[in-house]
């Protein structure tokens, strides 16, 4: 059965190609612009893997995080982030993150933390 992915970016250039990536990799993507939009998209169970831009207007993306896993303890998720620091490296991972990863990567590297974690 195919993951089942929540990605989460306000950049629609960044999300389309991400999230075509993926498809092509086999797994089923939903996309969402914002947290708004990502919590209307989002019910406990439905999602293996939330991808989430760090920074975004509105709510950010910890704080969408937190909401997420408040729903579903489960979901895995990975926070994406173009502005890094050891500071937003350690909250996301103490309040809950699975995984953290620095803008720009390679989509290999992005697909290597999904199949890592999801082999977890």
């Amino acid at each position: 059965m195919k993951a089942r992915i929540l990605l989460v970016d306000d950049d629609r250039l960044l999300r389309e190609v991400i999230g075509d990536f993926l498809v092509l990799n086999d797994y089923a993507v939903d996309m969402a612009e914002n947290a708004e939009h990502a919590l209307k998209k989002f019910s406990p169970g439905s999602y293996d893997i939330a991808l989430i831009d760090a920074v975004m207007p509105g709510m950010n993306g910890l704080e969408l995080m937190r909401e997420l896993m408040a729903q579903d303890p489960h979901l895995f998720c990975l926070i994406m982030t173009g502005y890094p620091t050891i500071d937003s490296a350690y909250k996301s991972m103490i309040q809950g993150a699975s995984d953290y990863i620095i803008k720009p990567f390679q989509l290999s590297e992005l697909l290597a933390a999904i199949k890592q974690n999801m082999d977890q």
